[in-house]
């Protein structure tokens, strides 16, 4: 497997982490689930399996119902700084146990899951008033990273791997509503709608984009058949509980009192 385009060296992920006070900010389900930056830790953990159970944990603890809260923008983040890594190359699956002993194991490149947890965080923020829900300076602080996000994500458009190319491209495209990024859409233009035109979980988010921008052909793309809020989300979103479900339902270990006190 080539890693070209955004590929760097190992993190250093203590440091990372350390960059933000955890403190300070809070998921959805502060004092059940695992803290952010233990989650975060995990992305990076030895084993693939903590790996994959990591990318699903912190989609539903950071983005729980699509909704923003004050870490969803600081993991962001964090997620962006990690792409680079090596380890991401891992293929690993963020389906629960019963999942894969129903369905069967569904391995992904974590480097994929990782670029599209950015995309489907993004995509949230394209559908104001109504969407997403969340504290308004919540939001805001996301939309603020929107920048150093497209920087991050940029370089794996000419990754080695097809995967990563699409999912890549699928995170930009809703950081390019921002004022200061809008300049970079004539530029992408054909690569969204090759995307549009092939069969993947992308293309109806391609066509979508392709009809914000106007003066695009799209009569001989498939219409979307998925109605609602971030329609167009990418896989890692099929593994995230929706509804009242809680998905630290049985957690009765305490978690410290200071995050810091998890980190090795």
């Amino acid at each position: 497997m080539t890693n070209e385009g955004g590929s760097s060296g190992l993190v250093k992920v203590r440091a990372l982490l350390l960059r933000t006070d955890w403190n300070a900010v809070e998921h959805c389900c502060p004092n059940v689930a695992p803290t952010t930056p233990v989650i975060l830790r995990q992305l990076l953990d030895d084993d693939p399996r903590v790996r994959g159970t990591a990318v699903r944990e912190l989609s539903e603890a950071v983005t729980h119902q699509g909704t923003f809260y004050s870490a969803t923008a600081p993991a962001a983040l964090f997620v962006a700084a990690v792409l680079g890594d090596p380890r991401t190359v891992a293929r690993v699956t963020p389906q629960r146990p019963w999942e894969i002993e129903l369905h069967g194991e569904k391995l992904s490149s974590l480097r994929v899951l990782l670029l599209d947890l950015l995309g489907d965080t993004a995509q949230n923020t394209n559908h104001p008033p109504e969407w997403p829900p969340g504290a308004q300076e919540d939001i805001d602080a996301f939309l603020t990273i929107r920048p150093a996000l497209y920087d991050a994500v940029h370089p794996f458009l000419s990754d080695g791997e097809q995967e990563v190319r699409d999912a890549a491209l699928c995170a930009i495209l809703p950081l390019l509503t921002d004022s200061t990024l809008t300049q970079h859409v004539p530029a992408l233009t054909n690569a969204v709608h090759q995307l549009a035109a092939r069969d993947t979980p992308y293309r109806w988010y391609a066509v979508d984009r392709l009809v914000a921008w106007g003066g695009q052909d799209t009569s001989h793309y498939p219409e979307s058949p998925q109605p609602g809020p971030n329609r167009f989300a990418g896989p890692v979103a099929q593994y995230t509980v929706q509804g009242d479900h809680d998905p630290w339902a049985g957690h009765v270990e305490p978690w410290p009192d200071s995050v810091y006190d998890a980190l090795p």
